[in-house]
């Protein structure tokens, strides 16, 4: 998939979830797409993809610090929320997976903000 095509991916499946409230397109230069879906004024989502080299890297950033996070680079890993410097080994994830995972914990990290 072309990083135009990935963009159009991202903004439509991002609109999905309500607490998304916006999309910021940081940079769209074939291959490369980097998209901020931004929660609130001190958290949002870092969305990167990579079209030539296929790597993903999706990470829900607070206060400037990733608090979890999903990529493939050295290997598909998650970077979870009670460790988010460490890797644990996953099978590969898509954007989708990455927003339902936080869809599933919205409880545990919305009530931190």
């Amino acid at each position: 998939m072309r990083a135009f095509e990935y963009a159009k991916y991202t903004i439509e499946l991002c609109s999905k979830y309500d607490f998304i409230k916006s999309i910021e397109i940081v940079l769209l230069d074939e291959p490369v797409v980097k998209i901020k879906a931004i929660i609130d004024d001190s958290t949002f989502i870092n969305i990167f993809y990579n079209a030539s080299t296929k790597k993903y890297s999706f990470a829900l950033i607070k206060n400037n610090e990733r608090i979890f996070g999903v990529d493939n680079t050295k290997g598909w890993h998650i970077h979870p929320f009670d460790d988010p410097n460490s890797h644990k080994k996953s099978s590969p994830l898509d954007l989708s997976d990455f927003l339902e995972m936080l869809y599933k914990e919205k409880d545990i990290w919305l009530t931190s903000l």
